[in-house]
């Protein structure tokens, strides 16, 4: 039994085995229904618990898809169902839900309840994103550029805007996978993760940070949680962080642009580079679900 809480804490080895199986999986479904049982369904017979405390599109689809197709059962509630909106401890409902289901994906603000659902559960463990980390979404990125360009080692990866947690996903990554990766934001919005490394650095400057970028990255700059007040100070805050066509001229003329959406147009991209990259931002969103698939195998592995 394995768990998946962050790209800091599994190897290179294994990630690269989740990888090189994420192609087979990918291959495997080309041309089939979508609920269609895959020809190996290593999840037959188990039942997974999607425990998501926040909403959620993407994770969430391609979690319950991927079951599915792996011939597994999912059981999908918001905490709102569950008596940890009661105050139930994240302990206690670990323990009980470890009698009942395979595995638990989470989807939570705080990273704690991870770490402690972790502790006390006996069945593996998913982190579906909180407050400081998205591995599945950076793992995905990380797939979905070497399935477009090819090998992301030595290449330049630029995070910008709001330092959020796929950002810190990215500062965990950057020395695994071996690239650099340079963060570029508002010194007020800087990453919780410490960012100066040999792989990782800061630029206040974003047509400094961009140039001879591979890759540029970004993300909405509104968190759920935040009320309007809090969105036009981020706006004011974050606005020459955009990623416009004037940036993307300044890094490589190949360059990717990545966002995993939900994105806000004119705002933390604008709508010329949307349309560019639209499809690009689709593949990211696709390979969630052979990038997850691939993770739950491993995790039984």
């Amino acid at each position: 039994m394995k768990n998946f809480l962050d790209i800091a804490e599994i190897n290179l080895n294994e990630l690269r085995i989740i990888l090189d199986e994420t192609v087979h999986l990918k291959t495997s479904r080309i041309e089939l229904p979508k609920g269609k049982i895959d020809a190996k369904p290593v999840l037959n017979g188990r039942i997974v618990a999607l425990l998501f405390k926040k909403p959620s599109t993407r994770t969430r689809f391609s979690f319950d898809v991927g079951i599915n197709q792996m011939g597994g059962r999912s059981i999908s509630v918001s905490s709102s169902e569950m008596q940890l909106s009661n105050a139930e401890k994240m302990s206690d409902t670990a323990e009980v839900l470890s009698n009942y289901v395979d595995m638990i994906v989470l989807r939570t603000d705080n990273h704690d309840e991870l770490l402690d659902l972790e502790k006390n559960s006996t069945v593996p463990i998913i982190n579906g994103l909180t407050d400081f980390s998205h591995p599945c979404q950076v793992l995905t990125d990380i797939f979905t550029f070497e399935e477009l360009v090819g090998s992301i080692k030595g290449k330049k990866v630029v995070w910008l805007g709001d330092s959020n947690n796929v950002c810190n996903s990215y500062l965990q990554s950057a020395e695994k996978f071996d690239f650099e990766f340079t963060v570029s934001c508002p010194k007020a919005v800087m990453p919780v993760k410490s960012i100066e490394s040999s792989h990782c650095r800061y630029e206040i400057d974003p047509e400094k940070a961009v140039k001879g970028a591979d890759l540029l990255i970004t993300d909405t700059w509104f968190s759920m949680h935040q009320n309007n007040l809090d969105r036009n100070q981020r706006t004011l805050l974050l606005k020459d962080y955009s990623i416009t066509t004037d940036l993307l001229m300044r890094a490589k003329p190949e360059s990717l642009v990545f966002h995993c959406m939900p994105l806000y147009r004119e705002k933390e991209i604008s709508s010329q580079v949307v349309d560019q990259f639209f499809k690009v931002f689709l593949s990211q969103a696709e390979n969630r679900l052979h990038v997850q698939k691939s993770i739950m195998k491993w995790c039984f592995s």
